[in-house]
């Protein structure tokens, strides 16, 4: 297998795709999976593809949020080894178990539905999408009426059940996990500040979490891979990387002009596309 330039740019314009709508309120896996049939992409036997698309926007998260997760980690140990600095500490300490709590619903539903959604998926996967999008679509929506707080409110216990919960909902496909964990905070009055950085540092441990799995599935398979297509992987990789940190300067802009429902349009319209195509394929 030589070098395909067509080939090249489909891997590239994923990856694209893959890091705008991994940030944006539009589902990542929906566009994912709408893809692969348009572009005619079979990723679903690469589980190492898989690994490099996903992991592209993980990277830039760790990188954006290096510092706030060194400090998380570092009051959570201090907490722990030196109780005569715990006072100090607590704040962050209850922060990171906050986040690390609320990723708990998402990883049950992961592992007890996997093999269900991985079946679904196989046989109807871009009419799940797009029946993702609907969801998605109907919840940013509702949410685009309320009137954004800028104000730093303290997440509280409760709120950290409901957007967990939320970010659960955001495993089944074309549901947008951004647009779910963020709506439900700002449904509860959280400030936009407070809901976006607690929503991606949220998928920065999930993420962590969900990457492993795939590789260990990854060391399971033995698919031989063309020398080629590791460039193409690599690139990908870079473009998400790129594409999610620019996504992630905008969403904040975005959230607080009032735009949501432009994002609700997109969806719908993107969502119905997706039916349409299963339906004529």
């Amino acid at each position: 297998m030589g070098f395909e330039f067509i080939e090249f740019i489909k891997y590239i314009f994923l990856g694209i795709v893959q890091g705008i709508t991994e940030v944006l309120p539009i589902s990542s896996s929906g566009h994912v999976e709408i893809l692969k049939v348009l572009i005619g992409l079979d990723m679903d036997q690469n589980v190492l593809f898989l690994i490099l698309l996903n992991t592209g926007s993980l990277a830039t998260f760790i990188i954006i949020y290096f510092r706030r997760l060194w400090a998380l980690v570092k009051s959570f140990f201090i907490f722990v080894f030196k109780p005569t600095k715990r006072s100090e500490n607590i704040e962050n300490t209850v922060y990171l178990l906050k986040v690390l709590i609320a990723c708990i619903p998402a990883g049950i539903v992961g592992i007890l539905l996997k093999p269900l959604l991985e079946s679904f998926m196989e046989n109807y996967g871009i009419l799940l999408a797009g029946l993702g999008l609907l969801l998605t679509a109907t919840v940013i929506y509702f949410v685009s009426k309320i009137k954004v707080s800028e104000k730093e409110v303290k997440i509280s216990w409760l709120d950290t059940l409901f957007i967990g919960l939320a970010q659960a909902v955001a495993i089944f496909p074309g549901v947008s996990r951004s647009g779910m964990t963020t709506s439900t905070a700002l449904k509860r009055g959280i400030g936009i500040t407070s809901a976006l950085n607690f929503s991606f540092l949220m998928y920065i441990f999930i993420s962590i979490a969900a990457t492993g799995l795939m590789i260990f599935d990854f060391t399971k398979e033995a698919i031989v891979i063309a020398n080629i297509e590791y460039l193409y992987y690599a690139f990908t990789f870079i473009f998400t990387m790129i594409a999610t940190y620019f996504a992630y300067k905008l969403i904040f802009n975005i959230f607080r002009s009032g735009k949501l429902k432009y994002f609700s349009i997109y969806c719908f319209i993107v969502g119905f596309l997706a039916i349409a195509l299963y339906i004529i394929l």
